[in-house]
């Protein structure tokens, strides 16, 4: 007998804190109401019943600490088992539960696809990843001194263009206009605020915005045209897109917490330009799967190109085990990126040693871009990988 966690929201107006109050109900049996249980919710197969159980908990506890809509997990850990449910909510206003096949925005976990593709045309002999930027912009400041292995690795010394001002004005405008060489000239403004290249290693959606426009001046398709045809084609990743419009296909919406109005903004539909080549793909958690393994595996690029594709750096302010190579994050023992974007928060890690692969999606992000997917995946890490993490 499997349990599905059924979570219900209800508003309490004498809650002291922000949040609501939540409302668990462990359904037993697969009913509810009424409703047969579905492996729309539900693949969970070979894992212990206490594993599951703590699992379970863990998930509401983390939903009941950060007022979470819905929670999609996915654990997969050959020769031990898989763990795969949708729990809580989809839809607010229709109440619609999660379902494993929803898809969501992925934010960052983007920039591991722009890489992969510099990486295909750094084998195919197209770029080499020492070329400078003065090669494919050379009005861009410093561009003689800033090269695509610089980009990739985050230390191009860049000021990013996603600041303060811009996510609080796509807040209020989700469907401004917005595109991968505004944001760059956004940057390039700030010129005064670079350091050199290769001087620390910091987060920066700018360096993805200029690959994306490198990989466009190199192919001359769009990139939603290159990572289609030659990374979602190849693998199999029949549900992902890279958008073009406003719209998320299917029930799931995204959700940012208004404090003043203490209620959720939907910010389901809104110009993926903003992101572009550094958060704009929408994927699914079985898409995801496959995609974390091949990007580690390095399947899509050649051996020597892999083999320095995973060779990482230390990122600066941020813990010791946070470390960054050519479109791909470490953390600990883990490999692959996380997202957030208006909406959505999202993990995607592989770890090599278990061949595992675990990928959490929450239907929330706020304006502060605090990730609400983090804290999940580092209890559950934790609890399942106690020898490979330090947090």
């Amino acid at each position: 007998m499997r349990t599905i966690l059924i979570i219900c929201f209800t508003d309490s107006k004498k809650e002291k804190s922000m949040f609501k109050k939540l409302v668990f109900v462990i359904v037993l049996s697969g009913l509810f109401f009424g409703c047969s249980k579905s492996d729309d919710f539900d693949n969970t197969s070979g894992v212990s019943d206490k594993i599951t159980k703590d699992l379970d908990n863990i998930i509401v506890s983390g939903m009941q600490d950060q007022n979470l809509p819905g929670v999609m997990v996915g654990i997969w850990i050959p020769g031990e088992g898989e763990y795969v449910k949708a729990v809580g909510t989809a839809n607010l206003e229709t109440g619609t539960h999660r379902k494993l096949t929803d898809r969501f925005r992925i934010g960052g976990i983007t920039k591991t696809f722009t890489a992969l593709r510099i990486l295909q045309l750094n084998d195919e002999g197209r770029l080499s990843l020492d070329d400078t930027l003065s090669r494919y912009i050379p009005s861009f400041p410093r561009s003689g001194s800033i090269t695509i292995r610089n980009l990739l690795n985050m230390n191009s010394g860049i000021k990013d263009y996603n600041s303060e001002k811009l996510l609080f004005d796509w807040y209020n405008k989700p469907l401004m206009r917005f595109s991968m060489d505004v944001g760059v000239s956004i940057s390039a403004r700030d010129s005064a605020d670079f350091y050199p290249a290769g001087e620390k290693v910091e987060y920066c959606n700018t360096n993805y915005s200029i690959l994306g426009m490198i990989i466009e001046q190199i192919t001359g398709n769009t990139l939603a045209e290159e990572i289609t045809q030659h990374i979602f084609v190849p693998l199999g990743m029949k549900n992902s897109v890279y958008p073009e419009d406003e719209t998320l296909p299917g029930d799931l919406r995204g959700y940012c917490w208004n404090e003043p109005k203490y209620a959720f903004d939907d910010k389901t539909e809104l110009n993926p330009g903003v992101m572009n080549a550094g958060g704009a793909i929408i994927s699914d958690i079985y898409d995801l799967k496959r995609f974390a393994k091949a990007l580690y595996n390095g399947e899509l690029i050649s051996e020597e190109t892999h083999e320095e594709q995973i060779q990482t750096l230390p990122m600066d302010d941020h813990p010791e085990e946070v470390r960054y190579g050519l479109g791909i994050m470490q953390i600990g023992d883990f490999y692959g990126h996380n997202g957030t974007i208006f909406g959505f928060s999202t993990e995607m890690f592989y770890l090599p040693e278990k061949d595992a692969v675990i990928i959490i999606n929450v239907n929330r992000l706020d304006l502060d871009g605090q990730s609400k997917s983090e804290p999940l995946f580092n209890k559950i890490t934790k609890y399942l990988f106690p020898e490979n993490v330090n947090w």
